[in-house]
């Protein structure tokens, strides 16, 4: 009979052990099953790449080898504006052009922020503000970008004050539709004029211009 008990007692034992092993193993699967406690989610504070789409006239295009394909040259403010943040997206731009030859030639492009430099020649060539704002509107419904930057015109020296009255008009026109106002060649200006070695010849800045109007806008991009 003591022998029985004995192997009777060794064999719940044994048993309650196997069960205590089996109970660990599944805790432990448990444990392993839970996902891994990787802490709170902070929003990044790595800095983002802007693509930006520039539109405009020889002010922008400058003396690009091919601006169409981001070949821009020392003339155009858009070689001082991009960088490995504001990356340029592509845009249209041509020496002499009006706002409506922008807005007929212009296409969309896949860009977070559009800059336009717009209206010189139309001030030239005595095209009414509201043409020009009308034609604005449509650069800007084509290209599609969810920010809008519009730039005041660099000065012309031969036509001061309706260079001057011009920009006025074109600020309230560009505030009334929520855009992002810059005056840019604030840094090529003195008085309503270009100031010296900013300008080739009073309408078209120099290289030291390009670069004034480039580091402007590459701040207006970048906020």
């Amino acid at each position: 009979m003591a022998k029985q008990t004995g192997r009777y007692r060794r064999g719940r034992l044994a048993g309650w052990a196997a069960a205590a092993a089996l109970v660990g193993i599944v805790i432990v699967a448990a444990v392993r099953a839970l996902p891994a406690d990787t802490g709170p989610a902070w929003p990044s504070t790595e800095p983002k790449a802007v693509r930006f789409a520039a539109v405009g006239d020889s002010i922008t295009q400058g003396n690009s080898p091919d601006f169409s394909v981001g070949l821009t040259g020392s003339l155009s403010w858009v070689t001082y504006a991009r960088s490995p943040l504001d990356l340029f997206a592509g845009g249209w731009a041509a020496g002499g052009a009006t706002t409506a030859r922008m807005a007929a030639n212009v296409a969309p492009v896949k860009a977070d922020v559009l800059v336009v430099i717009a209206g010189t020649n139309d001030l030239a060539q005595g095209v009414p503000f509201s043409v020009t704002a009308s034609n604005i509107e449509s650069i800007v419904a084509t290209v599609g970008a969810p920010r809008v930057v519009v730039s005041a015109i660099p000065p012309r020296d031969s036509a001061q004050a309706a260079t001057a009255a011009f920009n006025a008009s074109l600020k309230e026109f560009v505030l009334a539709h929520r855009w992002e106002w810059v005056d840019a060649p604030a840094g090529v200006r003195q008085g309503e004029q270009y100031a010296a070695g900013m300008s080739l010849d009073g309408i078209h800045p120099s290289q030291a211009g390009a670069e004034a109007l480039g580091r402007a806008l590459d701040a207006a991009i970048s906020r």
